[in-house]
Formats: C-alpha cells, sequence, structure tokens
C-alpha cells in the first residue's frame, strides 16, 4: 500500500507503539489538563473515532481494553505506587494506563509484498499482532494466519484471557500522550 497523506499512518520502529508512543492531537486535549478519566475518556473517543463509522465491535473493544488496562492498574497498585514512591505524589499508579499497547483499529499489516487488513493491530517492538473481533472464522483471519502474522479471533468484551493484552514491562516513569509541543527558544 503506497504511503497516501490522506491516511492516518503510524510509523513503528524497535519500540513498542503505546498509548504514549505520540502526543495526541491537540483538537482532541480535554479542556480539564489536570483530570485523569477526562483524558482516558478522551483517549478512547479519540481511539474509537478511528474505528469507522459502522464498527460496533470496534468501538466496543476500544471499551473493554481500557476497562482491562485499569483492571491490571489496580492488580498491581501496591507495586506500581512503590516504583513511584521517590517521585512524592508527580505521578499516579493510574498514569501506568499510557505505557499499554495502542491500539490500531482497521490496521494494515505488511504480510511479504501485500497489505492485509485487520479490526486491530498491536505493535511489541518486534511483531505486529492482528485481531478479528467477532465468534466466526472469516477470510480476512485465515489470511493473516497464512501470512505468518501473529493473530487471533476474539469476542470485543472478552480481552481479559488474551495474554498479549496483558500491561507489557511498564516503562521506568509513565508519561502522558497529552502533552503540548514546547516552542522553540533561540
Amino acid at each position: 500500500m503506497p504511503r497516501d497523506p490522506r491516511l492516518r499512518c503510524v510509523e513503528v520502529d524497535e519500540r513498542p507503539l503505546r498509548l504514549n508512543s505520540e502526543p495526541v492531537p491537540a483538537d482532541a486535549m480535554p479542556p480539564a489538563p489536570g483530570d485523569h478519566a477526562a483524558r482516558v475518556a478522551t483517549a478512547i473517543a479519540w481511539l474509537e473515532g478511528q474505528c469507522g463509522d459502522y464498527a460496533p465491535l470496534r468501538r466496543q473493544f476500544i471499551a473493554t481494553y481500557f476497562r482491562s488496562i485499569g483492571a491490571q492498574i489496580e492488580a498491581r497498585r501496591e507495586e506500581l505506587a512503590a516504583r513511584l514512591r521517590p517521585y512524592e505524589g508527580l505521578y499516579a499508579p493510574e498514569d501506568y494506563v499510557w505505557s499499554a499497547l495502542r491500539p490500531l483499529p482497521r490496521g494494515w499489516v505488511l504480510a511479504g509484498d501485500r497489505w492485509l487488513p485487520a479490526d486491530m493491530v498491536f505493535w511489541d517492538g518486534r511483531q505486529p499482532f492482528a485481531i478479528e473481533l467477532g465468534t466466526r472464522d472469516t477470510e480476512r483471519h485465515r489470511a493473516l494466519l497464512a501470512a505468518g502474522i501473529a493473530s487471533c479471533r476474539i469476542d470485543p468484551t472478552d480481552i481479559a484471557p488474551a495474554d498479549f493484552l496483558r500491561l507489557p514491562e511498564l516503562e521506568s516513569l509513565p508519561s502522558s500522550p497529552f502533552r503540548r509541543p514546547m516552542p522553540r527558544i533561540d
């Protein structure tokens, strides 16, 4: 698929693509910059907006994914709080939500000399992982598997068993995708 400036693209490298790998566009930022719940809601809405107009399963997946991340953070709250204690309140365990892998709704995966679509794609720094949503087998999922792309088919409301969606090894300090570029001072 040739690069088309009209299509949103994400370039990946040897680092995992996380929710905080690139800033959220300024026009998507919430008006209350210090409100964590508002930022999470904004990130969910921004990703849901990339799902397509008629994509209820993709939208369900995004909401379920964020709930899963929240549950994982809650289960590790004490460990995360201990990591952050030296920073005396600058960070909270909830901030690690931004260290989770970023879903790419309607992503495309390069398989040899062709591009294959998937409902969701994640990049862990080594390889893509494609997800097809729904419980029935599809030609798209068979094509991903035949091309050797790591993929699975899941129910969008039940992602807890999927090991690849567990919080990856966390960044040493969480950073927010809600950052504005700093003006250059010459």
